[in-house]
């Protein structure tokens, strides 16, 4: 297991139980004592939980499962900004209309979209709208409206959703915290989830862009099959096995290295 992937699991542990030892971590994860110190002050810089005597304490509630966005956007940062580049530069064309979920690896194809002519881009991302109308002030930016969720900094709820109900996008490039054959695209919160779906309805093409931590690793709600993808981008510590079977069911799978 990857350090990051290590991290978020040991997060997800401290959100169910409040805190935990250790020496408990240690066994759990088949790692030394110093390399879970190691993971847990790392975890504390990050202001996602208080190193105690022996252990941490988780900060916020039991129920969150979910890191908030500032946090996410440091994990596998390399791969990630490999992927959105790819995207942006290969999948992106003129006078596209594109919607961009809120996750960072979609939030980095914005910096590389500059250049392509007469773009439409639509987000419910806080972060990702301030960096188009920063970045790209010559594109048509949308943004959904709706309840602002201050953990994601998404905007939800029936106006986020109702937004798509009569919006024809060509192409939208979708991520989610995890990957698997069996559940498919995997989220932890359902508001969320929602309206990623009304997204994947209002478009033509739907592009998934997944980092190879997230392969394996399922959350809450599903927000949709692989299958049902027409093109996956990922990196090459993405399971081989997994790709192939993609592959077998018509997804176009293409592997990108980081930068």
């Amino acid at each position: 297991m990857l350090a990051d992937q290590r991290r978020r699991e040991i997060l997800n542990e401290l959100s169910r139980t409040g805190s935990a030892e250790t020496l408990q971590l240690s066994a759990r994860f088949e790692v030394s004592e110093m390399t879970i110190r190691r993971d847990l002050r790392q975890l504390e810089q990050e202001n996602l939980v208080r190193c105690t005597h022996g252990g941490a304490n988780f900060l916020g509630s039991p129920s969150v499962q979910e890191m908030v966005y500032s946090s996410k956007e440091k994990l596998h940062s390399g791969e990630k900004a490999g992927i959105a580049r790819y995207a942006a530069l290969e999948l992106v064309s003129d006078r596209d209309v594109i919607i961009l979920d809120p996750g960072t690896t979609a939030a980095g194809m914005v910096g590389h979209l500059r250049g392509k002519r007469e773009l439409t881009v639509v987000s419910n991302s806080l972060p990702t709208t301030n960096a188009l109308q920063s970045l790209l002030p010559e594109a048509t930016v949308l943004c959904t409206g709706g309840i602002l969720r201050q953990a994601s900094l998404t905007f939800i709820g029936p106006t986020a959703e109702g937004f798509f109900a009569g919006f024809n996008a060509r192409k939208f490039f979708l991520s989610a915290i995890g990957c698997s054959l069996d559940k498919g695209l995997t989220d932890p919160q359902n508001l969320d989830t929602q309206v990623k779906q009304a997204m994947i309805r209002s478009a033509q093409q739907v592009i998934v862009l997944i980092d190879s931590s997230k392969f394996g690793v399922v959350s809450t709600y599903t927000v949709m099959q692989l299958a049902n993808a027409d093109i996956l981008v990922t990196d090459p510590g993405a399971p081989r096995e997994v790709l192939d079977q993609l592959r077998e069911r018509g997804v176009d799978v293409r592997i990108v290295s980081g930068t």
